[in-house]
């Protein structure tokens, strides 16, 4: 039993749309998962009152219920939600599972009666009517949809492949393989030289404009690779290159105005740029008029024969209108642009008007003189110049702020993209309005500055969304000719499912009204109106219209299966994952008499959860902006529902929420029963109705919360996590961090603090520390490499190499008990901070990195002081030493003649040969190096490991040679830390997937692995997994979700220096308002201003800073008792005079160290101590020298006295005990020493006796017994089973669908069609005798069957449905039909049946003599004898028949339907026509009477075995008189509707085949080196090669015995 506080409470109240706004530590998974169970539980709620039940059949069949009925709610009675009609959506896989584990344990714990005394775990719930319930949920729970989000939209259009792919692909391409083909798709765009290139691509639409855009932007931004370069960061990023393409609203990108983008610049100032430009334009006109006075001598004195002044042309704005916002804007950028000089145009602090007159920069002339070259009277000159100081003064206050900096930057790009004043007449020499480039370059720059025309900018702008577009569809074809799929593509696909847009399939045979219709949709996705637009475009076109029906009836059917979603981190939703989700949440399909819909526009009951200051997945495309929207329009939901809604009346009122969970007592019954009587007793006081007017502390809450709260938006603020004195110490900060006075932007995307109050209770301590490395030595680095570098005593140590020393000290005292102490300067001593040992466990520390090129000079650092650590990422794979080793040997490997390949791996520790027996051996050896470096490797067991490497490469297998380097070379040896052995793993696993994508071609794998290394940063990276006992490293957005006793913000002055950097080094920035490339035609020139570029660099830079903000937050409230910070200025910091710790704030941008300094600073001056050493001169601190006595500090932080009482600040080594640190040389001179001298190991010379299991497949047994080689082939030599040709068939239309997907749409018919007689049989589960009529022909059956098909052709569709309704026929007339109709057969009357019967069978035998041995450099060795050799088979049989005879004896009997011959040659209308499984000789006899049924039953013989010995066995585990005999198994033969039946001989025969088979099999597995391959088929068994691919290729691997292989 949970005891939830009040706003917690709140989160449960399922009779309205919730916003849960929670903050770090609230606990929102445990309301979540008790929320859903609410869901479950309440019999009476919205979703109940106002919507229909879904259809209610589980997603696996009765058989996933484990509950007989009788002892359970029937599922079309439950009254309240269904699992399976309650979505729960979360962010990542683990989360999900966390959750749905949540999920059940709540609902395991349920009893539907008073637990007994010593059931502990129980919990009474009077909702409940049975125990049976409990495991009816549990079971619907595995299949309910509680995942992530690209698993809920995966699993909705996946029975749906086929209406919305005409080439669906099954599957997942891995992360490796979608940047293969993404470059792939780059190359190919750029190889295209005509139109019907593109065609052949995929590509559709104009293609000669799209190479016309392609060469227009190769030329603009400097060649094909900066081109490349540009292009791939708009496909990482594509979802936001879509939105903004649709925040333009045009609905044709090449025919852009530049008034389509003018909301972008007017939107951000919108509030206060009309008052503003009054204000700033009367300052302006006051200061032109006061130079005017005295005969207007300053300004007439200073002009230029030829062109304007700055003073001109500020004069001659103020004679110029600016009515609209663009216009002001433009104007404030002009007049600001003439006042201020060049370097400062872009700063805050811009300088403008020093000395009250415009400066001289760039050429252009200042328009006013100097006082002393001015000829009027001193007083008089005075009086002029002191009034134009006085409005100077008042114009550079306006300037000065984030508001006229914005203005500014907006007015420049605005000016830049679309000039709507002009340029001052120029002054020969000027610079400052450099000359606009035309869509026509010329050859060679026309000056040293440029700016693009408003027809370039626009060209440009249009060129890149059509490259992007042309990129994408080349993309799409290369990922459908691989057959795999990615998220995008799900994504897609199920846009095209929810009718967001017109499916790609319908573009182009659906009229161009209704295509523009359906692309229409609008902001508000759950709305259906541009659906109605396009069925009324559709009239008059049956086809269209028809299809189109078909898919709006399928939307409000997907609809009409969830009545809740609770969808968690929504503040980490990209706006594409917002409109999915928001198309199920609107009208549903209703059936006569069901209720109507809501009064409001949303169907199902809408729980979202997130917390806006943990917005931090930009890279990933989320929004923050999307919760604020979706906040905003659950409040609108609310308020239409509260007005107009009156079947829920009763579950609302003004100043309350219903509380969904029963309260003990009641209804009268025992609360004694429930694990804790004190919660029991806090429970049974619980109220009925939750206040909206009290916070969780019984205080009453502002007028703004409660209006909040009525309408739904509950802000839970109550931390559980952290200590409370350090919580307080991060609100306070916080509430600095997120403070308006931050703001470049102002926008959606910036977070507002929130103060968490803290409730955990605790007999910790609150700490927070500071590692602030002290430079103390310049002395000359040691140059003997005996001598070990001090980084605090050496000169030429980084700042970064200071921290991690200095940390990793921290933390071993921390671990160990060790000394720790703080330097008192004022009173010359030092303070005792030493701890207890065993206080914390390495596992209770996690560093947080911005950057995983940070973590391995902090783990040597940890390593050198004896802290085990690990981190999940390390930087770049393919870039680790021990990587770059193996890259050499498989170089080696694939091309054994090369001598640069042989080079490489001999002076690796492979081989370890000097340079000189290197440079002696290469120089006279030719041909095979491999070969070569045998006869020279420097010992034994080098050579006869590369003896062994050459042997296996011969052979050719190259993977086993690599693993045989790594197991038996010094290459792991030389790299023994955790994380290189993980990067070897990696690169091995890499290696494989790329083995799987390219056939196991090793030159092929190697080029690939290639192409990858020279990605850089988009390459694969180091990961390792989570360790135990060990320091965690991790990256900011990797703690997401995590908590730790202790938290380190490692290196905080360098997180967030590069952010602007980082987005403009793939010269294109994509935002979801806009999209701009960096123009540089010309190398070596500068490249050429421009407004798009400015403008997005605006919006990007603003965002970024934004969610740096929003990571501080993240990485600070993961902690929960102490919080450590890491790091120094960039400028370091030092000791003064006094030995107090000095350093100089930075000017910069904004990075974490300084929003740490800042919160410090208005933490102080909000406690009264403004003054103190964090707010000495005032809150703005940039470009402050800050003085810190760390004595001081320990025992007064100065922030509050609810906060930290200090801060422990460590500057230097001397603070802890000091470590001895060897020299590299040292350290590697002892590893040689031990190498040399190596202690003998002893080995176990017993070979164990282990058991082993090879999991097997029932659908090859028999294609394996007729032909063993083929077996082997497949699983021991890993051939793919395909056929090899020389010239790729080319795709012809297709008569019928492939005859695996007939079978399988075949099989769905039998399994939802097949009449059940039902029985009262007691010694039969309720799932085998449930009843159900005859729907084998029905036609509503027939087209759920189709709708689960990939044909997209109609005329294919249509036959197959007939053909399926032919056969469906044939059944039913069968003794298959006759029996489950009810009719006896052979003595026999079906009592019940079951399909797709779920089976796991495990057959073990025990082999003789059987043992594994493995090669090694001195000699092959026994490792283990085989004891036993267990073969796991797991499927499902397609039916199985529960019999009975007159006699009253019980079978079971297993039946497999099979569809031969009943496509093509099949003769519906006369069967002896048709093939020769149609003709019958005697349609009543349970046996083959045929030559064809007698093969049909043979070839698959031991499959049909398998599924009845599985049944054997089940049945011997019961009761000897509840035991069923087995009947001989039969097959439907579908063509001719006939049951045939395997004789009793030849099934005692299979079995005994089986065996053999299955033992053989197994011997392969357990030992493949000890088993020679099968022999080739002798040519009297041909036949069984005709059917097999590796013979019926134009390139045959395989064959008769005799016959040539190779090309036939």
């Amino acid at each position: 039993m949970i005891h939830f506080n009040r706003s917690q409470s709140l989160g449960l109240d399922i009779n309205r749309h919730i916003a849960l706004d929670a903050g770090a530590g609230t606990g929102k998974t445990t309301v979540m998962a008790s929320r859903y169970l609410q869901h479950l539980l309440s019999n009476d709620q919205r979703a109940t009152r106002l919507l229909p039940a879904a259809p209610r059949t589980p997603l696996q069949g009765m058989g996933a219920i484990r509950c007989p009925s009788r002892e359970r709610t029937s599922l079309s009675d439950w009254p309240g939600l269904l699992p399976t009609e309650t979505v729960a959506i979360t962010f990542t896989r683990k989360a999900a599972a966390e959750l749905k584990g949540r999920i059940r344990r709540l609902i395991a714990s349920l009893r539907a009666q008073p637990p007994t005394a010593d059931d502990t775990d129980g919990i009474h719930d009077t909702r409940l009517r049975n125990q049976g319930d409990v495991a009816m949920l549990l079971s619907l729970v595995d299949d309910a949809p509680i995942s992530t989000i690209d698993a809920f939209l995966s699993s909705i259009v996946s029975p749906w492949m086929g209406l919305v792919c005409e080439d669906p692909a099954t599957e997942q391409v891995d992360d490796d393989g979608a940047i293969f083909l993404r470059e792939e798709a780059i190359r190919t765009a750029w190889r295209l030289q005509r139109g019907i290139d593109g065609v052949e691509v995929g590509m559709t639409g104009d293609i000669d404009a799209f190479l016309e855009s392609r060469d227009r932007l190769s030329v603009m931004l400097g060649g094909q690779n900066p081109s490349t370069v540009v292009v791939r960061g708009m496909l990482k990023r594509s979802l936001f290159v879509e939105e903004a393409a649709n925040s333009l609203g045009s609905s044709d990108l090449t025919s852009l105005d530049p008034s389509f983008l003018d909301h972008l610049f007017s939107t951000p100032v919108e509030d206060f740029i009309d008052d503003w430009y009054v204000e700033f334009r009367n300052y302006v006109a006051d200061w032109c008029d006061s130079w005017l006075d005295g005969g207007g001598q300053f300004v007439t004195g200073a002009d230029e024969a030829v062109g304007m002044t700055r003073f001109r042309y500020i004069q001659h704005l103020c004679n110029q209108d600016a009515n609209n916002p663009i216009e002001r804007l433009q104007w404030i950028w002009l007049t600001a642009h003439a006042m201020t000089s060049a370097s400062n145009l872009d700063k805050l602090d811009c300088k403008s008007l020093t000395h009250s007159r415009p400066p001289k920069s760039e050429g252009w002339p200042s328009g006013v003189l100097t006082k002393g070259n001015c000829t009027l009277e001193n007083a008089v000159k005075n009086l002029i110049s002191n009034n134009a100081q006085i409005q100077a003064e008042s114009i550079r206050e306006m300037l000065n702020t984030p508001r006229g900096l914005l203005l500014r930057v907006l007015g420049q790009s605005s000016h830049l993209l679309n000039p709507l004043f002009d340029d001052p007449e120029e002054v020969p020499g000027q610079t400052a309005y450099p000359p606009r480039l035309d869509t026509d370059l010329p050859h060679l720059p026309p000056s040293e500055k440029m700016r693009l025309s408003t027809e370039l900018e626009l060209q440009v702008i249009q060129d890149l969304f059509t490259v992007h577009q042309g990129v994408k569809e080349i993309l799409s074809r290369l990922k459908s000719q691989e057959g795999v799929r990615d998220h995008n593509d799900m994504h897609r696909l199920a846009e095209d499912l929810l009718l967001t847009k017109c499916p790609l399939v319908c573009r182009s045979w659906y009229p161009q009204s209704v295509v523009s219709a359906l692309d229409s949709m609008g902001d508000r996705p759950w709305m259906d109106d541009h659906l109605y637009r396009a069925i009324s475009a559709s009239q008059g076109h049956e086809d269209v219209h028809a299809d189109l029906m078909r898919r709006v009836s399928l939307l409000r059917d997907l609809r009409r299966q969830y009545r809740a979603f609770i969808i968690d981190e929504y503040q980490d939703t990209n706006p594409q994952h917002f409109r999915l989700l928001a198309r199920l949440w609107g009208r549903r399909k209703l059936e006569e008499g069901e209720p109507s819909p809501p009064a409001s526009e949303w169907d199902p009951t809408i729980c979202i959860v997130g917390d806006m200051k943990q917005s931090i997945y930009r890279f990933r495309q989320a929004e923050v902006t999307v919760m604020r929207r979706a906040v905003s329009s659950i409040r609108e939901m609310n308020r239409e529902e509260a007005l107009m809604e009156n079947r829920t009346q009763a579950f609302r009122r003004t100043d309350a929420a219903l509380d969904p969970r029963p309260i003990p007592g009641s209804s009268g019954e025992s609360t004694t029963f429930v694990r804790s009587s004190e919660l029991v007793g806090q429970d049974a006081q619980r109220e009925e109705w939750i206040s909206f007017r009290l916070d969780d502390e019984d205080e009453p809450i502002g007028p703004q919360s409660l209006d909040r709260r009525r309408e739904g938006h509950i802000e839970m603020s109550t931390n559980h996590r952290t200590l409370p004195r350090l919580m307080n110490t991060m609100n306070s900060i916080f509430q600095d961090t997120f403070s308006p006075r931050h703001h470049l932007l102002p926008g959606p995307w910036h977070a507002e603090a929130q103060d968490l109050n803290p409730a955990r209770e605790s007999e910790r301590v609150s700490r927070l520390e500071w590692i602030l490395p002290t430079r103390t030595g310049n002395e000359p680095r040691p140059t003997n490499p005996e001598i070990p570098i001090d980084p605090f005593r050496h000169a030429g140590s980084k700042d970064r190499e200071l921290c991690a020393n200095l940390l990793a000290k921290r933390i071993s005292s921390l671990l160990n008990g060790g000394l720790a102490r703080i330097y008192d300067s004022q009173n010359e001593s030092w303070i005792d901070a030493t701890e207890e040992p065993d206080s914390y466990r390495p596992e209770d520390i996690m560093i947080l990195v911005a950057s995983h090129a940070r973590v391995p000079e902090l783990i040597r650092a940890l390593d050198e002081h004896g802290v085990p650590a690990m981190a999940g990422k390390q930087g770049l794979l393919m870039h680790r030493p021990a990587v770059q080793t193996l890259m050499s040997l498989l170089w080696l490997l694939t091309s054994p003649n090369d001598k640069s390949a042989a080079l490489a791996v001999a002076r690796s520790v492979i081989v370890g040969m000097d340079d000189s027996s290197i440079i002696s051996h290469l120089s006279s050896h030719e041909e095979n190096q491999l070969q070569g470096l045998v006869s020279v490797a420097p010992t034994n067991e080098v050579r006869e490991l590369l003896s062994r490497l050459d042997y296996l490469v011969r052979n050719g297998m190259v993977r086993d040679a690599i693993n045989t380097a790594v197991d038996h070379s010094d290459l792991l040896y030389a790299f023994p830390r955790e994380g290189d052995r993980q990067d070897i793993e990696n690169w091995l696993s890499l290696y494989d997937r790329i083995s799987s994508r390219v056939g196991g071609d090793s030159a092929l794998i190697l080029e690939r692995l290639r192409d990858l290394a020279d990605l850089e940063h988009e390459g694969p990276k180091s990961s390792s997994p989570g360790s135990s006992g060990a320091v965690q490293i991790l990256t900011i957005h990797g703690s997401k979700g995590l908590e730790s006793p202790i938290v380190v913000a490692y290196d905080i002055f360098s997180t967030g220096t590069k952010d602007s950097s980082f987005s403009a080094r793939e010269n294109v920035l994509v935002t979801p308002n806009i999209i701009a490339g960096r123009i540089h035609p010309w190398r070596g020139s500068k490249k050429p201003l421009s407004g798009l570029w400015t403008l997005a660099n605006l919006f990007d830079d603003g965002q970024q800073r934004a969610e740096r903000r929003r990571q501080f937050y993240v990485a600070l409230t993961r902690a929960r008792d102490r919080l450590i910070m890491a790091g120094a200025p960039s400028n370091g910091a030092t000791l003064d005079g006094e030995d107090r710790i000095e350093f100089k704030r930075g000017s910069g941008r904004q990075n974490m160290g300084y929003m740490f300094l800042d919160g410090l600073a208005s933490s102080s001056i909000q406690a009264g101590e403004e003054g103190c050493c964090w707010s000495q001169g005032g809150l703005e601190q940039s470009g402050n020298t800050l003085t810190l006595d760390a004595g001081q500090l320990f025992s007064n932080l100065h922030i509050g006295t609810n906060c930290v009482n200090g801060i422990s600040i460590f500057h230097h080594p001397d603070c802890f005990v000091e470590t001895p640190v060897e020299s590299s040389l040292v350290s590697w001179r002892q590893r040689l020493e031990l190498s040399v001298n190596p202690t003998e190991a002893t080995l176990d010379t017993e070979p164990r006796t282990v058991n082993f299991t090879v999991p097997m497949t029932s659908h090859g047994l028999d294609t394996a017994w007729a032909c063993n080689r083929r077996y082997w082939l497949s699983n021991k030599m890993n051939w793919h089973s395909e056929k090899f040709n020389l010239i790729a068939h080319e795709e012809v239309e297709e008569y019928w669908p492939s005859a695996t997907e007939f079978g399988s749409l075949f099989h769905r018919l039998l399994e939802i069609g097949l009449a059940n007689p039902g029985s009262q049989a007691k010694d039969l589960d309720s799932m085998w005798v449930q009843k159900q009529s005859d729907r084998l022909t029905d036609e509503k059956t027939i087209d759920e069957v189709m709708a689960q098909s990939t044909i997209t052709d109609p005329e294919v569709l249509n036959r197959t449905k007939l053909r399926l309704l032919h056969l469906g026929k044939l059944a039913r007339q069968g003794a298959l039909g006759r029996l489950v109709a009810g009719e006896e057969f052979d003595g026999f009357v079906v009592e019940g049946l079951r399909t797709e019967l779920p089976f796991y069978l495990s057959l073990e035998h025990n082999p003789d003599g059987l043992q594994r041995s493995i090669w090694s450099p001195r000699g092959e060795r026994i490792v283990s004898i085989i004891g036993t050799i267990n073969a796991t088979f797991n499927g499902r049989a397609d039916l199985v028949l529960a019999l009975r005879d007159s006699s009253g004896q019980g079978y079971l009997q297993v039946v497999d339907a099979k569809t031969k011959h009943c496509l093509s040659g099949f003769n519906p209308s006369s069967p002896l026509e048709g093939n020769e499984l149609q003709t019958v000789a005697n349609r009543d006899s349970p046996w083959a009477t045929t030559p064809a049924e007698e093969e049909i039953i043979a070839e698959h013989r031991l499959q049909l075995a398998l599924y009845s010995l599985a049944l054997e066995i089940s049945e011997s585990g019961k009761p000897e008189n509840e035991r069923r005999k087995i009947l001989p198994p039969a097959i439907q033969v579908s063509a001719s509707g006939r049951m045939i039946r395997m004789s009793d001989e030849d099934f005692k025969q299979a079995k005994l085949d089986l065996d053999s088979l299955i033992q053989w099999s197994g011997q392969i597995a357990a030992n493949p080196e000890g088993i020679q391959p099968p022999q080739r088929l002798p040519v009297e068994n041909s036949s069984v090669c005709q059917t097999c691919p590796f013979y019926t290729g134009s390139i045959k691997l395989c064959g008769p015995i005799g016959e040539q292989l190779g090309p036939s």
